[in-house]
């Protein structure tokens, strides 16, 4: 998924209707007078308590507590923007959210009056989930369910209905996984506000949202692998396998752990051959990051030729990508194969074309050649 700070969380409701506390990112002059509110952006949960907001009298006094937090760690995060925003005079504090739920295979409403509090400490009867069948949208008896389960004041019950209707709309729009508000806030003139924002977009609409490319979940080297076109898993062993298609890394996987082997980088290459060899080194070199003692290639295409990833390995080799010590076995069929042997004949790799022997060689030598256990960084 990509994450978004909260202010970005807020401008994509904005856009879809919901209604947001005016705010502006530090050094921008905050909004109004009054009090209000400074708060560090940082994808990590629990800024509350960490320190990560504080609230202030005026503009002078916010301007001050944002350039102080501004470049500050946070936990394990680094403060790079500050949002300052009204502080809100809150009556009422609701829980809504929307998300795809898997489970279901359609996207549910989350709802209720516990808001302001972690959704996992309320009771189970005191949130409701109403399920939205994705073909017919969200229809007004579901809003009607919603509102009536929140309960909010007559004179709310309109604002509160148009509300959801924006945040299902903004679920639907945004290509977004999840939306959480917490709390959603009921103000003294009945008017209801995203007092905070938690937003996820499906990755698979990256493309859509190439400014965010950095927000992946996961850790430095899975990230590293979507950048380069190709979904990777960071695991504790000493064998890096690239695979083609979830059947075979699967499989693979299976393979190795069957036979007491342990994969430390696994990446299934997904689109990553339509690049040519150039996007097959450059996941050489990133496996190498993790100090494997065997790379392991085990691939099977019937319609991409096997010659890229032979000329890949090669050009991982020239530019010393790598790493000293490892061995490389490569088990390959499909198209151009004969080709692709060819071009590997002065390549230093075991090549065979039997799936057992790659995973049996695999793990035989990563058990007698353990890797060492000091990663190496990886580039942002």
């Amino acid at each position: 998924m990509i994450r978004l700070l909260e202010h970005e969380g807020k401008s994509l409701l904005a856009r879809n209707g919901v209604r947001i506390p005016r705010g502006a990112l530090y050094p921008a002059p905050p909004p109004g007078g009054g009090e209000l509110v400074v708060k560090a952006q940082v994808l990590a949960g629990g800024r509350g308590k960490a320190g990560g907001i504080k609230f202030a009298d005026n503009s002078a006094d916010a301007q001050a507590a944002a350039k102080k937090m501004l470049g500050s760690a946070l936990g394990a995060a680094k403060v790079a923007a500050v949002y300052i925003e009204e502080r809100l005079t809150i009556a009422q504090e609701y829980y809504l959210c929307a998300m795809v739920d898997r489970d279901l295979g359609m996207p549910v409403i989350l709802a209720s009056r516990d808001g302001g509090v972690e959704i996992e400490t309320v009771a189970a009867d005191r949130i409701l989930k109403r399920p939205v069948d994705p073909l017919l949208g969200l229809r007004p008896f579901m809003l009607d369910e919603v509102v009536r389960f929140l309960d909010p004041p007559e004179a709310a019950r309109a604002n509160l209905r148009a509300t959801v209707a924006s945040l299902y709309a903004a679920l639907v729009n945004e290509d977004a996984e999840l939306i959480e508000i917490n709390p959603l806030a009921l103000l003294a003139d009945n008017t209801v506000v995203a007092a905070d924002a938690k937003c996820m977009l499906d990755e698979d609409a990256g493309y859509r949202h190439a400014a965010r490319e950095d927000r992946f979940d996961g850790t430095p080297f899975e990230i590293a692998a979507r950048k380069l076109g190709t979904i990777g898993i960071e695991l504790e062993g000493n064998i890096a396998a690239i695979m083609n298609g979830a059947g075979m890394t699967m499989a693979t996987l299976d393979q190795i752990v069957a036979l007491g082997g342990r994969v430390g980088a696994l990446v299934e290459l997904h689109g990553a051959m339509a690049h040519g060899p150039e996007r097959i080194a450059e996941i050489i070199q990133l496996v190498g990051t993790q100090n494997p003692s065997v790379i392991l290639l085990n691939v099977y295409f019937q319609f991409r030729p096997l010659d890229t990833i032979a000329n890949g390995l090669l050009v991982a080799r020239d530019r010393g990508w790598l790493p000293a010590g490892c061995k490389v076995i490569v088990r390959f069929r499909g198209e151009m194969e004969q080709e692709a042997r060819t071009i590997l004949a002065g390549f230093d790799c075991t090549l065979t074309g039997v799936f057992e022997e790659a995973c049996t060689l695999a793990v035989e030598h990563a058990k007698a050649a353990p890797r060492p256990q000091q990663r190496a960084a990886i580039a942002s």
